[in-house]
């Protein structure tokens, strides 16, 4: 059997020793260095939820999954794969592993508080680069955010509503995910609401985080019933 890590809010707890994890079902294996089986925990506070859970679960071996650099094309292996692939890999900051389906209640082993200082922020081995100052890398409120952004944002500038709705509509995924972020409960849920269509699952997921902690009202609560219950969280990166 192999085993892997998902990070989700601790809110969702309950839920996952009930159902298990919705798909699909973003991890890392379990390694030996604590930091690399964790390293996803702190860019996900990143976004607003700041309590964690580390939901440690097992697939069998043969379990067909998807690993690969968050941004860059995934490859189909096996679960074996790529454990083995990610613990003999030099540096595998920055890797996912991704179960495109549901993980069972059966199949999670343990639920443990996620470490709250471990890991990456922004990218990995971004310490010593320039940050980015933007809204969706750097969060208002966000610890040191506005010494950052006085030193780093070139052109101070809010980007305006209308050119979020057209990065929203870019066939670019990051810059969808940029956008969603950036959106931080500006705006109508209509404008906005045909990213529910969008075919890839990540950027569906922070349409789900988004709507559930900016947006109120029964349009933001229908919007949120036509996405799936993503695992979540998620995380994200016992």
């Amino acid at each position: 059997m192999s085993r892997f890590v998902h990070l989700t809010p601790a809110r969702l707890t309950a839920k996952v020793r009930r159902s298990g994890l919705g798909a699909p079902v973003f991890c890392f294996p379990v390694l030996p260095s604590h930091t690399l089986t964790y390293q996803w925990a702190r860019e996900l506070r990143r976004r607003g939820v700041r309590e964690f859970v580390a939901v440690t679960f097992v697939l069998p071996d043969a379990e067909p999954v998807e690993v690969g650099h968050y941004g860059k094309p995934r490859e189909a292996v096996t679960a074996a794969e790529a454990v083995a692939r990610l613990r003999t890999m030099e540096d595998p900051s920055g890797y996912e592993v991704v179960v495109p389906r549901k993980v069972t209640s059966a199949e999670v082993r343990t639920i443990r508080p996620a470490p709250r200082l471990t890991g990456w922020r922004y990218l990995p081995a971004a310490h010593g680069q320039r940050p980015c100052a933007c809204p969706g890398c750097l969060s208002r409120g966000e610890y040191g955010a506005a010494r950052l952004r006085r030193r780093f944002d070139e052109d101070g500038r809010r980007t305006p509503y209308p050119e979020l709705l057209e990065e929203l509509r870019s066939a670019d995924v990051w810059a969808v995910t940029a956008a969603l972020w950036q959106l931080k409960g500006r705006g109508e849920v209509a404008d906005f609401a045909f990213v529910a269509e969008h075919p890839d699952p990540e950027v569906l997921e922070i349409l789900a985080e988004v709507l559930d902690t900016r947006y109120r009202g029964p349009a933001a609560r229908a919007l949120r019933s036509r996405l799936p219950e993503w695992r979540d969280e998620d995380d994200l990166p016992d």
